[in-house]
This record gives structure tokens, sequence and C-alpha cells, in this order.
């Protein structure tokens, strides 16, 4: 298998970014058997328009989302743009995936439905699913990855949620010509494929109490302990009147560890969004479980930088590691991180795009890497101890995969 990547920063004249993209990726690379093209862009960008040149012109599928800012390690930071990776091989088998439109109501038979005809192009289960996800305010983002993980038999899962520029109006996905607010596309593949995963969030001074959520439902917790959701984080910091409380929060987030958590993994972490000031209730991004236990910590800039190198260091080690076992050749490094490190960057925006600039110096420029600010990250925490992946659903994390 073997990938290249383009990244153009024109994104209003969508003939003369197609020419940029298509030709820049035939100067890379020639095309194998299977091919699929994976596209992160501005969110200001006519995906359907997009999604249809390119499908037109490369001759195979197309699927992508957008999002608030763009990671390329050779160009850095693109505060505008769109960066197309292609994956073609004669050694892997690839398919890609449509749910169409999802509903809180409807969603769970559609992405069944959708993986049985993916599949059913591949001639064995896929060793990687890649994930293109949309945001659903009323339709927490895990609810993909666990139907996912379910019907794959446990694949690994990577990925992000389409953003914005942060009104949370605009974001969207797209697969060849047909541009979706609430549709789920991924890339299953198959064959000659090893991928190498590593995530992590790091923070400064943390809150010691924890608590354990004894009263839930979805996304909403009522009660921690015995206390109010409310009450229990008012012992800790400060709750403001307001009722959306997301952006109060982001430098606080929530560390949670799951039920089935185990130690030789890290926990997820959780944002806050609302609080309902008569009852009580905090209702988060995700799924918020009972027997989940709860903590408060401190995120600053120097942690942004601590996750992200540590993540990119492990990364780094896992690719040459399996590459010294299996003589697998790596070629594309896929990265999610989250939207809420993009705010707190403040006016350091370029910083996790320089540090992966950095550490991926020590790879040959053949290795390409892009990667995207996500409204939730999506990538495995660990192997259980029947070897399959751990697949999770993550806020304020930097994730990153190799293949």
């Amino acid at each position: 298998m073997k990938s290249a990547i383009v990244l153009t920063q024109e994104i209003d004249d969508l003939n003369v970014a197609v020419d940029e993209l298509t030709s820049g990726i035939r100067e890379k690379i020639a095309f194998g058997r299977s091919s699929v093209g994976i596209v992160y862009c501005d969110a200001d960008v006519d995906v359907a328009e997009l999604g249809r040149l390119l499908h037109e012109n490369l001759g195979f599928d197309i699927v992508g989302l957008t999002t608030t800012a763009l990671i390329e390690r050779h160009h850095g930071y693109c505060d505008m743009g769109i960066v197309l990776a292609v994956i073609t091989g004669d050694d892997v088998d690839i398919s890609v995936g449509n749910t169409g439109e999802l509903s809180k109501d409807n969603f769970a038979e559609p992405i069944r439905s959708a993986y049985t005809r993916a599949r059913g192009a591949l001639p064995e289960d896929p060793k990687l699913i890649l994930l293109c996800a949309p945001y659903i305010a009323d339709l927490t983002s895990e609810n993909y990855v666990e139907v996912l993980d379910e019907i794959s038999g446990h694949a690994p899962v990577f990925g992000g949620v389409a953003t914005d520029h942060y009104d949370l109006q605009h974001q969207k996905t797209f697969y060849n010509g047909e541009m979706y607010r609430g549709g789920l596309q991924f890339v299953l593949i198959t064959g000659n494929v090893r991928p190498v995963f590593a995530m992590e969030h790091r923070f400064g001074g943390g809150v010691e109490r924890k608590g354990i959520i004894t009263k839930s439902s979805g996304n909403m917790v009522e009660r921690v302990g015995d206390k109010t959701f409310k009450e229990f984080v008012s012992e800790m910091t400060p709750v403001p009147n307001d009722e959306m409380v997301i952006f109060y929060f982001q430098s606080t987030p929530f560390i949670m560890e799951l039920p089935d958590y185990e130690e030789s993994e890290q926990p997820v972490v959780r944002a806050l969004c609302t609080i309902d000031h008569a009852t009580g209730a905090g209702g988060f991004l995700s799924k918020m479980p009972e027997g989940s236990r709860l903590s408060i910590n401190v995120l600053q800039r120097e942690n942004l930088a601590e996750s992200c190198n540590g993540t990119l260091d492990r990364l780094i080690e896992g690719m040459k590691q399996s590459a010294a076992s299996t003589g697998y050749e790596y070629s594309l490094i896929l990265i999610s991180t989250c939207n809420a490190r993009h705010l707190l960057m403040g006016d350091e925006k370029k910083l996790e795009a320089n540090i992966v600039t950095d550490k991926l110096s020590v790879l040959g420029p053949e290795v390409g890497a892009m990667g995207l600010y996500a409204f939730g990250e999506v990538c495995p925490t660990i192997s259980s101890g029947e070897g399959k992946a751990k697949n999770r659903f993550h806020n304020v994390s930097f994730a990153v995969c190799a293949f």
C-alpha cells in the first residue's frame, strides 16, 4: 500500500483547486488496483462540487469532512485550505460506506446496512476503519463508534467529527458529489495494512476528588454520588449561571474512567456543554454511563505541547518496531486533534503543527501526514486481552494513526 498527500489553499475556484490537487497527486504516486481519496477542508468550501470534481477526475471514491483548520507535515498550519490524501495499492482492498442522513431516531440500522454493503466488496474483514463523522446536536458521536465496533468484530476505528468555525452551523461530510449535514462515511481497508495508533491528553494541576456517576441518561449526568451534578462541580470550581457552559469549561475538562476501564489505558476526556440549573443535571457531548468515575482537571497551553510530543513519540516508536519486525513501509499518518485545543492555543495556533513538522523530521519525506481539528476524536486506546482494539470516542485529545 502507498499513499500521497497534496494541499491547496485555493478554496473559491474549485476547478483550480482540483487541478492542483489531482496533478500533484499524479506526480507523486501511481494508482494501484484499489484506491480511495480522503479530504479535509475548510467549512466554506462547496464540498459537493469538490467531491464531484475529484471523483470525476481521479475515478475512485472520495470521502471527506470540514474542519476549522488543517495540519500538513510539510506545510505546517493552514487556516483555510483543502488537503487530499490518496490511499492506493495492489496489495490492499478498499471499500467505502455511506449511511446517508442520520438522526437520533434512525442511526444504528443505516450504519449497519452501509457497513454490510461495504464489507461485501472485500475478501475479508477490515483491518482498519477510517471515519468521517457528522456532528448531530442530539446524537452523541460515540454511537457511530459503538455500532461499527460491534458489527465489524472490533476492527480498529480512527477518525474525527466534522467542525466549522465554531458556530456549529456549517460543518459537513461528503461522499463524491453528495454533501451531508448528518451523514457518516467510512473507509474499510484490508490486506497489507498494519495500523499503529497513539493518543494522549495531558493536564496540569488536577482536582484529586473523584465521584461515581450514580444516575445518568444518555449524555445527561443527573447525580454524582449522593449529589446533583451541579453540586458536585460547584464544590470544586465555580459554575456560571448560563445554561450553555461549554466555553467556560474548555480549560477544565472532565476526566472519566468508563465502567470497563483498565489500568493500562488512558481515561477518556469529556466536554461539558450545558447545565440545567433547575435540576442540577449536566449535559455532555458524549454518553456518560452510570458507574463511570468522574473528575475535573486543568488544561493549559503547555499541556497541549506535552501531549502532542508524547503522542508522536509513541507513534514513531510503534512504527519503527512494526517496520523492523515485519518490513512494512509506512506512508501515511492521519491526525485527529480537538477543536477545543485549537481554541486554547489562542495566538499560538501553529503550536501543534510545528511540533508535527519537527517530530516527523526523523521519518523519510515520503511519509505524509495530515490532520484536522475535530469536534471529537475517534481512536483505539489499547488492545484488550483478546487482542482486539478498544475503540473509544474522545474529547480534548491529540490522536494519530499511521499505516
